[in-house]
C-alpha cells in the first residue's frame, strides 16, 4: 500500500503518552515519570514499510523498552542517560534499538526514530548477501562508522523531506519502493548487524562486462516499473557492490546514475510525443521523479532545456 499519513498530538496524561509509544516499542514501560505539568509531544509520519517519529517529554521520568522492528534512535536531553543491560548506550549519535532491555532516565529529552519492516529489510540483506537462509540478527547498537551514521542521517532526512513537501508521490509504487530500499540499504551500511560479516565474505567473481550487460538489458526492459538496484544487481546475479564496481569501472557511472538518465531519457521522449495532454508533473512522477523542481533541474543539466520547453514544441 503506498501513500504517507502525518499526524501530530500534545499529550498531557501518561497513559496516553504511553500508548503512543506502544505503536513502536509494545512493551514499553514508563515509570516514576512526574505527572505536575507532565507534557509530552508527537508528530508521526506513516508510510510504505516505515515510519518516522518526533516526540519529546517535558517531565523527569524512566522508562524500560525493545521492539522486534529495526528502530534506529536519534535523541537528545537533559539529564538524559541510557543502557542496555549493563552497557551505556551513547546517545550523541543515532543508534540501533535493541529487541529487548532498554532502559532511560531523563529530566527532559527529544528525540527522532526511524522504524523499519523487519521482514523486508531482511529480505533485502538476503539478496545482498546472495544466502537465501540468511537471517538478519543486530549485533550492536552504535553505528559501524561515524561516516556510515552520517550516511544514514542524510538518507533520513531526504526522505523526509519528501514526505513534507511532496507525500502524494509515495502513491507512486516507483517512489515509495525506491524510498524504502534507500532507508534500508543506509541502515544495513550504518548499523552493526549480521549482513556487514556476510557482505564482507562475499568474493565477486562475475566478469564485468557480462555483469553490466545484463544489468543495462533488465533496465531497458522495466525502466517503467518500480525496480531498484538491488533488484537489478538480482537480475545481474550480483552483490549490489559488486553492480557499483562493474559499473563504475565500465561505463563511469553509478548503477543508479544511469538508470536515473535512462528515466531521464524515457521522460523526454514522452514530452516530445505529447498530444498536449501531459503534465510535466504527471511525467516526472511515472518516471519515479518525486520533486518536480528536482526534476526540472535534472533534466535541464542532461539536455540543456527545461522540460516545460520540451513540452511546447
Amino acid at each position: 500500500m503506498g501513500g504517507v499519513s502525518s499526524t501530530s498530538v500534545v499529550l498531557r496524561d501518561l497513559e496516553s503518552a504511553e500508548r503512543e509509544l506502544c505503536a513502536h516499542f509494545p512493551d514499553i514501560r514508563l515509570g516514576r515519570v512526574q505527572r505536575d505539568g507532565f507534557r509530552s509531544r508527537f508528530a508521526t509520519t506513516v508510510g510504505p514499510r516505515f515510519s518516522m517519529m518526533d516526540y519529546a517529554f517535558e517531565a523527569a521520568g524512566t522508562a524500560t523498552a525493545g521492539s522486534d522492528d529495526l528502530i534506529v534512535i536519534a535523541s537528545r536531553g537533559t539529564g538524559y542517560h541510557l543502557t542496555h543491560g549493563r552497557a551505556v548506550v551513547e546517545t550523541s549519535q543515532s543508534f540501533l534499538a535493541p529487541a529487548e532491555g532498554l532502559a532511560g532516565r531523563w529530566e527532559s529529552f527529544d528525540a527522532k526514530l526511524v522504524r523499519l519492516d523487519l521482514a523486508e529489510v531482511e529480505r533485502i540483506a538476503r539478496s545482498a548477501a546472495g544466502d537465501p537462509a540468511f537471517r538478519l540478527v543486530r549485533t550492536g547498537t552504535a553505528p559501524i562508522s561515524a561516516e556510515h551514521a552520517r550516511h544514514w542521517r542524510a538518507v533520513v532526512a531526504a526522505i523526509e523531506r519528501i514526505t513534507v513537501e511532496t507525500p502524494d508521490s509515495f502513491d507512486s509504487p516507483l517512489v515509495a519502493d525506491g524510498a524504502f530500499h534507500h532507508l534500508a540499504t543506509a541502515f544495513l551500511h550504518a548499523f552493526d548487524t549480521s549482513w556487514s560479516a556476510a557482505a564482507e565474505g562475499r568474493t565477486e567473481r562475475h566478469p564485468g562486462s557480462a555483469v553490466v550487460r545484463r544489468a543495462l538489458e533488465f533496465m531497458h526492459a522495466n525502466a517503467a516499473e518500480p525496480i531498484t538496484v538491488q533488484q537489478i544487481a538480482d537480475a545481474a546475479f550480483i552483490s549490489t557492490r559488486g553492480l557499483h564496481y562493474a559499473f563504475t569501472r565500465d561505463l563511469g557511472a553509478t548503477p543508479r546514475e544511469v538508470l536515473r538518465r535512462l528515466r531521464l531519457d524515457r521522460a523526454r521522449s514522452e514530452l516530445r510525443s505529447s498530444d498536449g495532454t501531459a503534465t510535466v508533473a504527471g511525467v516526472a512522477r511515472r518516471w519515479g521523479f518525486a520533486n518536480p523542481s528536482r526534476f526540472a533541474e535534472a533534466y535541464r543539466r542532461a539536455f540543456g532545456e527545461s522540460p516545460a520547453q520540451t513540452l511546447r514544441r
